[in-house]
């Protein structure tokens, strides 16, 4: 048989695959309400697929099907992108296997879970990271007594008055698009819709390059604002899904990247290049420079104390990335207890009880995902690099199928 045409038929047998593949992920939101964080493919699709209900252990059936289609398929008689596409739809279909088996029953264990779900081990606990953070704080923090409450004083002076919430929402969001389209093809038409609410935020991609954006204002600070506009915006999350639908989905015709399932190999590369979105875009001096030129005084700060925020603010994020995979892991792995856990988030992550208590709520709901968030950052950092093609490394993780394992050291552009 011709090389030529063996790849065409593997192509239509991998275009059926993720066609079915699209299916289950939509079956098995339907037992699994966080299951699928957004689907803007053909509607029809959709319609077709919820026109039954099909159950978990039913559905983990397919995905191990799925996978033994893909595994008689030579990968050496595919071209690189179609080579690509075939490993991200395995790890995907695996990821899909195993949340099913769990929502039908299985109770893996929690390392064993993540691996499954997110295409990479969780993260080894380093307790000295979280020492050389709190003398970090503790020598730039104002006053005296315990660091939780002197943290918790000191961002408190930098809550956005309500009246100043929309011109400085305006500059972050419009500066964060400016530099992210000087490096990245922005789709024709895309838009985002900001809207700030009382209650939990969200991010709702829509298709054709449209999200919803809802911002959580309760106790918001200046730092945040800024994070939001580059984690939900540009080139976070909606930079991502509208780019990737334009060059994959409309592009190229696969399907399976018109869902996206929340507990996946995709949420840790694509979260983790939201998160590092805002250092991509406002590297070293140049975060420093744009609070103390636009965002402090729209907001009625002093410029002065733009410097010692953005320090404090850092080292706080990288505990709260870091104590979230701290607890999650310990916790849902049986290592801690309750009680325990929610002393960890105190006592490392600084927050209140009543704080400790929401954040422990959330790890319970979504379990691995926030050890994921924490995971994917550090890969996606580290892969990005800091030399003159760190840009062009960025895009690759937007625009190709690509699964953690694509990041290690060991991963590099074709």
């Amino acid at each position: 048989m011709k090389p030529s045409t063996y790849i065409g038929e593997s192509a239509a047998d991998i275009d059926a695959v993720a066609r079915f593949y699209v299916k289950c992920v939509l079956w098995l939101g339907v037992h699994d309400p966080i299951y699928v964080e957004a689907y803007f493919g053909p509607e029809a699709v959709r319609e077709e697929a919820l026109t039954v209900s099909v159950p978990p252990d039913r559905i983990a059936g397919y995905a191990t099907d799925l996978i033994a289609t893909l595994d008689r398929i030579d990968p050496e008689h595919l071209d690189g992108a179609w080579r690509r596409r075939h490993a991200y739809l395995q790890g995907m279909i695996r990821a899909l296997e195993a949340r099913a088996g769990i929502m039908a029953g299985k109770r893996p264990g929690f390392d064993a879970e993540f691996r499954a779900l997110f295409g990479i081990a969780a993260p080894e606990d380093d307790p000295d990271y979280y020492g050389e953070l709190h003398t970090t704080l503790d020598s730039q923090l104002p006053g005296t007594g315990d660091l939780a409450s002197r943290y918790r004083a000191f961002m408190d002076s930098f809550i956005l008055p309500a009246d100043r919430l929309e011109p400085v929402f305006a500059a972050a969001f419009a500066e964060s698009r400016r530099r992210t389209a000087a490096h990245l093809p922005l789709p024709a038409g895309e838009r985002l819709e900001i809207t700030c609410v009382s209650d939990e935020g969200y991010n709702r991609y829509l298709g054709d390059g449209r999200s919803q954006v809802g911002v959580s204002t309760t106790a918001l600070t200046i730092d945040r604002v800024l994070a939001h506009a580059c984690r939900e915006g540009y080139p976070g999350r909606h930079t991502v899904r509208a780019i990737r639908e334009t060059a994959l989905v409309r592009a190229r015709g696969w399907i399976e990247h018109s869902v996206i399932p929340l507990l996946s190999p995709f949420t840790t590369v694509a979260e983790g290049a939201a998160l590092y979105g805002e250092e991509m875009v406002f590297p070293d001096r140049d975060r420093v420079r744009f609070y103390e030129e636009v965002l402090f005084p729209l907001a009625g700060f002093d410029p002065a104390d733009a410097g010692l925020l953005d320090t404090v603010a850092s080292a706080a994020r990288s505990l709260e990335l870091a104590g979230n995979a701290r607890v999650g892991r310990g916790y849902l792995a049986s290592l801690l207890s309750r009680e325990e856990a929610c002393r960890i988030l105190q006592d490392v992550m600084l927050l209140d009880r009543d704080g400790a208590e929401a954040r422990l709520r959330f790890i319970e709901e979504f379990r691995g995902y926030p050890v994921a968030l924490s995971r994917g950052y550090r890969l996606v950092r580290e892969y990005v690099g800091s030399g003159a093609d760190r840009w062009d490394r960025f895009a690759r993780i937007i625009t190709e199928p690509l699964l953690p394992g694509d990041l290690t050291s060991s991963g590099s552009p074709e």
